[in-house]
């Protein structure tokens, strides 16, 4: 038998035996089991990811039911990511379906916040984005947090058919419908592939809901101007939070600068002295310094591994690129795609944000 016609119940993707270096690759199909390819195996079993090129998924494809049968939409979004979560060329193929929006990872943002403020910020943005939605539920797929609603509300919202879940690469697709399948099942087996690195769904996954309908996981793609593009993995262990982040409040004068671990780094250039409140992931270090001496003590940090994270795509404050801005009269959040963003009452201070090339800057209204 040259090749399998079943699909890994992990990733979606066709299984084959000829090449254990492309994706679909298991040795053996054992009757009547659960069949994973040898990539999903050793990430459910000993959580061992390994790295592979993400494509574009084909949603003209892949949405073509959901434009004739109007299914159900679930699009899931990470709260703390949330400019990284939007797929922008998504908006023309559900367009008429009934949308509901999961704000994922709510246990990493900070508990005083409330949920209907986060709620109400969702909503603006896919407002702004063109979007019409039916709702917002603000969740956390590890924690299990709001799932009960998620399914009531799904119910109530699908008319009896089919589900497709989207959302953008890592915002926790994977993890939400295990969370959804174990509270209506009641079970902990057959479950798909989770990670929180780019890339685990690389093909749409068929899950049976019922007798007459199913929940459909559909890849996701990295924003092409998020770190989540440019870092490897090493990396976005560190910058991708797994527990509430802890926001850290910087009192600066101009000429200061604050280093974003190895990776990033903000300068305040000039205006009067202003309160700057970071939130990162809490494994990201920080660390300030007066802006003339920002590159010889970040190419000294790098060098010598001490601050963290480091990337071998960075060598040095040379490996970056500015994106210069001026501050508008009015509170506001800086945000760098794929990492986090800094908080500042804006008096048109000039400041000056470093990233890898690509990772895009966003001002944005305070989302807490």
């Amino acid at each position: 038998m040259s090749e399998f016609k079943w699909r890994c119940f992990g990733c979606g993707c066709e299984l084959q035996n000829t090449d254990p270096f492309t994706t679909g690759y298991t040795p053996k199909i054992i009757d009547g089991s659960t069949i994973l390819c040898q990539r999903c195996y050793r990430l459910q079993h000993y959580g061992d990811f390994r790295d592979e090129a993400l494509v574009k998924p084909d949603y003209k494809k892949i949405f073509e039911n959901v434009i004739r049968k109007k299914c159900l939409i679930i699009y899931v979004v990470d709260l703390f990511f949330l400019e990284s979560s939007l797929i922008r060329d998504l908006a023309s193929y559900i367009s008429g379906s009934p949308i509901l929006v999961v704000a994922n990872k709510r246990d990493i943002l900070p508990k005083n916040v409330s949920d209907e403020k986060l709620k109400q910020f969702v909503q603006r943005k896919f407002k702004q984005e063109g979007i019409e939605i039916k709702g917002v539920i603000c969740s956390s797929a590890y924690k299990k947090y709001n799932i009960d609603e998620i399914i009531s509300e799904s119910d109530r919202l699908r008319n009896g058919k089919d589900i497709y879940i989207v959302g953008a690469s890592s915002v926790g697709k994977s993890s939400l419908i295990n969370a959804l399948l174990k509270t209506i099942r009641n079970e902990t087996r057959d479950l798909i592939s989770t990670s929180p690195y780019p890339g685990t769904t690389v093909a749409t996954i068929t899950i049976p809901l019922d007798n007459k309908s199913r929940i459909y996981d559909t890849p996701g793609i990295v924003p092409p101007d998020s770190m989540f593009l440019c870092m490897e993995k090493a990396v976005l262990k560190h910058i991708i939070p797994k527990s509430e982040i802890k926001p850290i409040t910087y009192q600066l004068n101009a000429r200061q600068s604050i280093l974003l671990g190895g990776i990033a780094r903000f300068d305040f250039l000039e205006g009067p002295r202003s309160g700057f409140t970071f939130y990162l992931s809490n494994n990201v270090e920080l660390h300030r310094c007066k802006a003339e001496r920002a590159d010889m003590v970040m190419d000294s940090l790098i060098g010598q591994a001490k601050i963290r994270p480091v990337s071998a795509s960075i060598a040095s404050s040379a490996s970056l690129v500015p994106h210069e801005l001026v501050l508008p009269n009015e509170r506001v959040d800086v945000v760098i795609l794929g990492l986090g963003w800094i908080n500042v009452q804006g008096k048109g201070q000039k400041v000056r944000i470093w990233t890898p090339e690509g990772v895009s800057i966003v001002v944005r209204d305070p989302k807490i």
